[in-house]
Formats: C-alpha cells, structure tokens, sequence
C-alpha cells in the first residue's frame, strides 16, 4: 500500500527531470542561416514547497530541488526551396546532453517513504536527439513554421531502487509543431504545440511496471525588442494528461498544468546571447508547484 501511496504521488515528479524547462525559448523557431553552427549551456534551478496530485495539496512540508544542465550542439542546414515563402528548406539537426542534481527532504517526504534523511542523487540524465523541418520559411514576411521530432534516449543514470533518479529508464518521443510571426517591426509571437509519448518502465521502484499516458505540451512567447541587444519575452506553458499506471493500477494523477514566465535576452557582440528565465508553475493539478530560475549561453558560428 505505501509503495502505490508513492507511485501515486511521485510517479510523475521523479519518472526524470524536467529538462524541458530549458528546451524552448522565444524565438528558438526562427531558423538561422544554413551552415551556422550554434552552442548552447543551460542552467536551471528548479525548487517547490508545494506537492500535489488529482488537485489536493499533499502535506505541508514539501521540500525539491534541482540543478540542470545541459549542453546542445545545434547545425543548420538546407534540403531545397521551403515550401512557401523566400527562404530555404532549413533543418537543424541537433543533440542534447543533460545532468542533474536532485535533492528531497520535508516532513511529506517522509511520510511517504518513512525516512527521515534528505534524498540527493546526481548524475546524467537521458540524452535527446531532434530536428526541427522548416517547411515554411518566410523571412520577408517574418513567418515560420517548423517540425520537430523529439527522440529522449533511457541511458542516463538510473538506480531502480532510488523514488528519484537523473535517467528515466523508458524512451520518449515527442512530435511538436511551433509557429513564429513577427508583429510590426519589434514583436514576435510563438505558439508550440506537442504531444509526448513513453515507452514502459519495468525497474520502477524496484521491479514494478511504469506505464504512462501521453501528455500534451502547449507554450506561448509573446518578446518584444527593447534595443538592438536587449529583448524581452512573456512566457505561458501548459501541460495535459499524462496519468501514470503502477503495476496495472491507475495512480489517478493526470495532469493540467499551467505556467507563467519571463526571459530577458541580452546579445553581445555578434555571435554571443545571453538569456536569464523566470518560471512558476502557479497552477498545478498533479506534481510539484515548482520556481524556475534559468540562463541560457548560446554561441553561435
């Protein structure tokens, strides 16, 4: 009974780190020129004091943290004429290494596993494989459209007898769609739509069987250049669906997940961006209530 009074309510917070935090910013669908090469480091500081599941608050004292960091190495390149507007036919193939470091303590979390010793681990987490399709590429009209399948690799850390772990040990593939328009000469908006799919987990929580629903993904940036440097950007993410299965058993913990951000961006010199993100998940059905403070270093050449 207290293992699936766990996998209830952790199932969805500890299956992996959410390392999508980090993934998509204003802008990211706007191609650059084919035959630039782009580098990027993340960091995001993730914590919550608030944990919920099928929209009851569980406990009072409830305390996560995560560090994570990533490393992504992005290449443009052209197949041909894009479908509609000026521009080329652009794809980015590109690869994503993440690490995290996860830490757990709380008079909840003890309830829930009857220890009473803060919980860490740190280590990699699954690498991510994608590439965004520019079919539509209209720059004189400041309008794209692209395609991104998103391939996550289960070979990060896993320990089958931790509650949390950097790797995830089941395989995830995300098809997503994001649209950029430019509105008059200083504002952009984005719109991004996903759909996540995972395969099972067989070593959850020692030898049970994790099975999970797809999940939706929505976000929307609304940026606007302050100066030729300087951009700001509000951010909305939402997150649907997504009830896990324990051993044959429903957990009852979908979710319906809403977010609210705020990015400033700050390029320097010609080839160097500088991005530092706010994050609250403000509404949570299922999982944690979480901050996010986040910087982006993207070079590109």
């Amino acid at each position: 009974m207290r293992k699936l009074l766990i996998a209830a309510v952790l199932g969805l917070l500890l299956a992996r780190p959410d390392v999508s935090h980090a993934a998509a910013y204003a802008r990211d669908y706007i191609p650059l020129p084919p035959g630039t090469s782009l580098f990027c480091f993340y960091f995001n500081h993730v914590s919550a004091n608030k944990l919920y599941n099928n929209g009851e608050k569980v406990g009072n004292d409830w305390n996560q943290t995560a560090n994570v960091g990533m490393l992504r190495y992005v290449y443009y390149t052209s197949i041909g004429k894009s479908l509609y507007g000026d521009g080329p036919f652009t794809i980015d193939p590109q690869f994503i290494v993440p690490f995290a470091d996860i830490s757990l303590s709380g008079d909840t979390y003890t309830l829930l596993t009857h220890n009473d010793h803060e919980f860490s681990t740190t280590g990699f987490a699954d690498p991510i494989v994608l590439c965004t399709f520019w079919f539509i590429n209209d720059p004189k009209d400041k309008f794209w459209v692209g395609f991104t399948p998103w391939l996550t690799l289960p070979v990060g850390q896993y320990d089958r007898n931790r509650i949390a772990n950097p790797g995830s040990n089941r395989w995830a593939f995300k098809p997503e769609i994001g649209v950029v328009k430019g509105i008059g000469e200083k504002a952009y908006l984005d719109l991004i739509l996903g759909g996540e799919f995972y395969s099972d987990n067989d070593e959850y929580l020692g030898n049970s069987k994790l099975e999970q629903d797809p999940t939706i993904q929505a976000e929307a940036h609304l940026s606007y250049d302050i100066t030729k440097q300087w951009a700001i950007s509000l951010d909305y993410y939402y997150v649907y669906g997504g009830e896990t299965k324990v051993d044959g058993a429903w957990m009852n913990n979908s979710q319906s997940n809403h977010g609210l951000g705020l990015t400033l961006f700050w390029l320097i010199g010609s080839n160097n961006q500088l991005l530092v993100s706010y994050r609250d998940d403000f509404s949570v059905k299922s999982g944690a209530g979480t901050n996010t403070v986040g910087v982006r270093w993207a070079y590109f050449f």
